[in-house]
């Protein structure tokens, strides 16, 4: 086939030898053509000699001249009138009258030489004609310019010498009528006024010889004035009919009709050659005719013995590229490839079957297949392979074969029959691919599926397997099983001071640790977080789940290494027995979470057993939850407000408002209830904010009855402190009621605010730039920082109640107290005691400068209409406690 191919394109490169008559015939046609062409160019360049943008610049120039001759004749004859103030208009128009002139001397190119040299001798004449009147009005500029000095002046000369004369001499009168008939020449003109003028000249210079030298002077300076416009009038006449004369309007009329009959003659010229270059145009067409028809009738001969050529070529071209096509999937398919004749000896492989197996083309001709083989799949499976083959004519599936250096490997086998005419095969051939790699990555999800990816301990779904399979062997056997859920303490303070990676290298020495610790039929699984649950079977007593977890607690709290750091962490354990505490995994699982959040609530760091009220209480606090969340939008909350008396007048200056829930079912539920619910669920924001706009609600009701309302002091949450809304949803709610921000009050406790220094630095900033005042409660029994109590800047310190119970009858104890009281004061801090009930307690305080007291002494919470008659009667004068103090 190359070879073929190869004769083929040295018959197509060898060069054709013309007869000696064609290349005669060829020169002819070269010669006709070129002279043809020379011909076309010659006509064509005289058919399209008249050029329309010379044509229409050379009449814009004839157009314009003539325009601007006629301006500058009437703006001569305007300045003569003086109706011009100045020579500016003048002086343009003739700059424009000799630039258009010297534009008309450059005749447009198209025009024939004689038509051609007659308009540029009129354009030389006209262009003189238009140079001599710019003289003339160059002169008329000069004379004009003097006699507008000399009428200018001529008038006030003679004003200023008449006082000089006398208003009654013959020397005055006669300069009157000398300015007279000068003003009256320099109009009208005229020959008779004219000698009467300079007799008036000559009588007044006789008479200033009489006159004084200066007075003299002046008289014969304006009588020269007087001669200069009478002499000069004439003359400035005579030179504007001479340049008004000049005939260069009738120069430019001829100009433009010699120009007109020049052009009309060119078109007429280039007109006669266009009509011989479509002539030549349509027999040059007509001859192309002809020879586009000979040369399709050749074409077409050439495109016939072109086709038959090109098959030929096509059948070999295609035949080739069918060929190299399936050397190309053979040689380069990264599947395993090997043909096989009928009696299953091996014709030939690819080089990815050499890849996979390590068997080399040259190793395989002639041999079986066979010496592949594993020996994982027993004869069986080969004879149903072949019986499929002889049927079907095709067989796939896995198969294990083993490589030159002995490895064994799976792969995927498809073999195909190819049947010849008679339907028997005649070769057989197998395609494979090693699925080695699918395999292992098939086992590493199935682990991953049942295990956690940070501890490679087994997970949620691995552990409920496990827990079944326990409980079964404990039926079986008839021992005690014992779950233990694990949970680190305090597990999140890690992660967030420390960081996540450090975090997951906590849980995984943990793991490491827990797994040591245990026997080989214990199972440790991590189901999430920081969560590990223990499955102890084979136990004898459940007693010694308890020694397994006091021994995990202790292995545990031994310090880790976590970087640079060295932690010690402790963990908080449930235990859960089977069967008295569950019979099924799920029931094992929940018990023992159960008793792990008791062992929180004991105190952590310790392990409690699962006992049934716990989930009693579990299940109490969750539908306490639930029922909470609904409570605000059914009504059911409600605030109290119990007041704060003055210490020592006893009269009612503030309150606190205290939260209640009105249950449906169980009453009045009090705040020690269900608060430490709602902060553990988030809940308290919600109602912390309801609180807030409640309150200045009931502000704003209680001044629109006529009542002075107290200050109300709120209790605000850790969470809501911590929301970034605070303020804006205290202004909407001050803004909504309308209330002074000076009758709210805010609550914080010291452990609170030292929680984030610097946001409740700045929330507390904030909310005193509204003017809300700040109060810190339960002081005394959390930081006691004097630098941070400054940088609060608080207004109100609480004394709690644990320091005022320290006060008894005799007031020995209360030191405490008296020294807050007395520090509070050195810093300008109005100081409130807290749970005050007896009368020792009253004097004591009061004694000791405490400036407001709350308690039962004075009164319980009061719901809002019974706190309204509490403001209604303060005016009275009327004290909560009656009780004088000495």
């Amino acid at each position: 086939m190359n070879r073929a191919v190869h004769g083929l394109q040295n018959g197509i490169t060898t060069p054709i030898t013309l007869p000696a008559q064609g290349r005669l015939h060829s020169l002819r046609l070269i010669a006709v053509a070129l002279t043809a062409a020379a011909l076309l160019v010659w006509v064509f360049i005289h058919a399209d000699s008249v050029s329309i943008a010379e044509h229409q610049r050379y009449a814009y120039e004839l157009r314009s001249i003539r325009q601007v001759d006629k301006e500058v004749d009437a703006l001569l004859l305007a300045t003569r009138l003086n109706l011009q103030p100045n020579f500016d208009a003048l002086t343009l128009q003739t700059r424009h009258l000799s630039d258009n002139s010297q534009q008309l001397t450059d005749i447009p190119k198209f025009l024939p030489a004689p038509e051609a040299h007659a308009l540029l001798n009129l354009a030389t004449e006209l262009q003189r004609l238009i140079a001599r009147k710019i003289e003339h009005i160059e002169q008329f500029k000069s004379d004009t310019a003097v006699l507008r000095n000399s009428s200018s002046y001529f008038p006030a000369a003679v004003s200023e010498l008449t006082p000089l004369l006398g208003t009654d001499t013959p020397a005055a009168r006669q300069l009157a009528t000398l300015l007279a008939e000068v003003m009256t020449h320099a109009v009208n003109g005229g020959t008779e006024r004219a000698v009467s003028i300079r007799t008036l000249i000559t009588e007044l210079e006789r008479n200033a010889a009489t006159l004084p030298p200066n007075t003299a002077e002046r008289l014969r300076s304006a009588l020269a004035h007087a001669s200069l416009l009478t002499g000069r009038k004439p003359a400035m006449e005579s030179l504007i009919q001479e340049t008004l004369g000049l005939p260069t309007a009738e120069i430019a009329e001829q100009l433009v009709e010699h120009y007109a009959a020049a052009y009309e003659q060119a078109n007429r010229h280039a007109h006669h050659y266009r009509l011989i270059l479509l002539v030549l145009a349509l027999g040059l067409a007509a001859y192309l005719v002809l020879l586009f028809l000979r040369l399709g009738r050749t074409r077409n001969a050439l495109m016939q013995a072109n086709a038959a050529l090109n098959e030929r070529i096509e059948v070999q071209r295609r035949s080739e590229e069918e060929l190299k096509r399936y050397a190309t999937v053979f040689t380069r398919a990264a599947e395993g490839m090997v043909i096989t004749d009928q009696r299953g000896q091996v014709i030939a492989v690819n080089p990815a079957f050499a890849e996979i197996t390590g068997y080399t083309n040259a190793e395989m001709v002639g041999r079986s297949p066979s010496i592949l083989s594993s020996g994982r799949q027993p004869p069986s499976f080969y004879r149903e392979m072949w019986r499929k083959l002889d049927t079907d004519g095709q067989w796939q599936g896995e198969i294990w074969n083993r490589r030159k250096n002995g490895e064994i490997y799976p792969e995927w086998l498809s073999i195909t029959a190819v049947r010849g005419p008679d339907g028997k095969p005649t070769h057989y051939i197998g395609l494979f691919s090693d699925i080695t790699e699918r395999k292992q990555s098939e086992a590493r999800i199935h682990h991953l599926s049942y295990h956690d990816a940070l501890t490679n301990l087994p997970n949620r779904m691995l552990l409920q397997d496990r827990m079944q399979q326990a409980i079964q062997q404990a039926k079986r056997v008839g021992c005690h099983l014992a779950v233990l859920f694990l949970n680190l303490d305090r597990f999140k303070a890690i992660n967030d001071s420390l960081g996540h990676e450090r975090g997951d290298a906590l849980l995984q020495q943990v793991a490491v640790r827990c797994r040591e610790a245990l026997r080989d039929v214990d199972t440790l699984s991590r189901p999430g977080a920081d969560e590990f649950v223990f499955i102890l079977q084979d136990l004898q007593n459940p007693q010694d789940a308890a020694n397994v977890a006091r021994k995990l607690l202790n292995i545990i709290e031994r310090p880790l290494l976590l970087g640079e750091h060295q932690i010690s962490v402790t963990g908080s354990m449930g235990i859960a027995v089977y069967d008295g505490d569950g019979s099924t995994p799920a029931e094992l699982l929940r018990n023992a979470e159960t008793a792990m959040r008791r062992a929180k609530q004991e105190g952590r760091n310790g392990f409690q057993f699962y006992a049934q009220d716990m989930n009693r209480t579990s299940l109490g606090d969750l539908l306490l939850e639930n029922q909470l969340r609904g409570a605000i939008e059914r009504g059911e909350l409600e605030l109290h407000y119990q007041p704060k008396v003055c210490a020592q007048s006893g009269q009612l200056e503030s309150a606190e408002a205290l939260l209640r829930w009105r249950h449906p079912e169980l009453g009045l539920i009090a705040p020690g209830r269900f608060i430490p619910v709602a902060e553990e669920s988030g809940l308290i924001v919600v109602i912390g904010e309801w609180v807030i706009r409640e309150t200045c609600r009931q502000l704003a009701a209680w001044s629109e009855a006529g009542l002075n309302p107290v200050p109300i002091a709120v209790n605000l949450s850790a969470q809501q402190l911590c929301q970034p809304e605070l303020t804006t949803q205290v202004a909407q709610a001050l803004a909504k009621s309308g209330v002074s921000a000076n009758l709210l009050e805010f609550e914080l406790t010291e452990t609170m605010l030292m929680r984030d220094i610097d946001r409740s630095l700045s929330t507390l900033g904030h909310l005193r730039e509204m003017g809300v005042s700040l109060a810190i409660d339960d002081f005394g029994t959390g930081y006691s920082s004097l630098s941070y109590l400054q940088q609060f800047q608080v207004q109100v310190l609480k004394i709690d109640r644990s320091f005022v119970n320290d006060i008894r009858v005799r007031g020995a104890d209360g030191k405490i107290a008296a020294a807050i009281i007395a520090l509070a004061h050195s810093l300008g801090i109005k100081v409130v005691a807290e749970g005050v009930e007896t009368e020792a307690q009253h004097r004591f305080l009061t004694r000791h400068g405490c400036d407001l007291l709350q308690g039962y002494l004075f009164s319980r919470p009061q719901p809002a209409a019974s706190f309204a008659q509490q403001l209604a009667t303060q005016h009275s004068g009327a004290r909560l406690l009656s009780t004088s103090i000495p």
